[in-house]
């Protein structure tokens, strides 16, 4: 009689410890990236924009963009899938990516009692996107064929604390990928405004 007295116990404290990890709060879902870009669309006078993806990523540290699923190419890709707008019925547009990196680096983590009691940055993200842009008006035979180009590049940083969570160090990656976007966003359209004003349709 005490053997059994003492499953029962024993199995109540196992449901009361299952009941309590039931209630338990779940841990946040990991933050998901949306680059979005704003401003009126960029109307060319071409009739289709493609992109050329020239950069390979060497799929190790220090590099990390292997590790995300958004990465600078996609923010080019995303760019100019929502930027840009061909209007024209003739001619082309090339973007080009060159770079497209994000970099991790190690930061040293001081010691002693200011250390142990501060919460220290312990790493750097940078990202690069580095392209080309060509554009090519004009269908030819008799109509006059014009090529512009441009080269755009933007770069970003983010450093991330020592007592960052998985979920934080992700928000920080995504939080890069819009500063670089927002970054490229602009120089991209001043250069397009600059130089190839004539290939634009107001």
């Amino acid at each position: 009689m005490k053997s059994v007295l003492h499953v029962v116990v024993a199995s109540a404290l196992v449901a009361g410890v299952v009941s309590l990890a039931g209630c338990a709060t779940p841990p946040p879902p990991a933050p998901t990236a949306t680059i979005g870009f704003v401003g009126a669309p960029l109307r060319l006078e071409v009739a289709q924009v493609t992109i050329d993806n020239r950069y390979q990523p060497p799929g190790r540290a220090p590099n990390v963009e292997q590790l995300h699923g958004v990465t600078p190419s996609t923010v080019a890709r995303r760019w100019l899938e929502t930027r840009v707008v061909p209007v024209g019925s003739g001619g082309q547009g090339v973007l080009s990516i060159l770079d497209a990196s994000v970099v991790q680096e190690k930061l040293p983590i001081q010691g002693g009692l200011t250390g142990f009691f501060g919460d220290q940055v312990d790493s750097k993200l940078t990202a690069r996107l580095r392209t080309e842009l060509v554009v090519t008006t004009g269908r030819g035979a008799g109509n006059a064929v014009t090529t512009y180009k441009i080269s755009v590049s933007a770069e970003a940083e983010q450093t991330i604390l020592q007592s960052a969570t998985l979920n934080d160090r992700d928000g920080a990656y995504f939080a890069l990928m819009q500063d670089l976007a927002n970054q490229f966003d602009k120089t991209a359209t001043s250069e397009i405004n600059r130089v190839m004003s004539a290939a634009l349709v107001r």
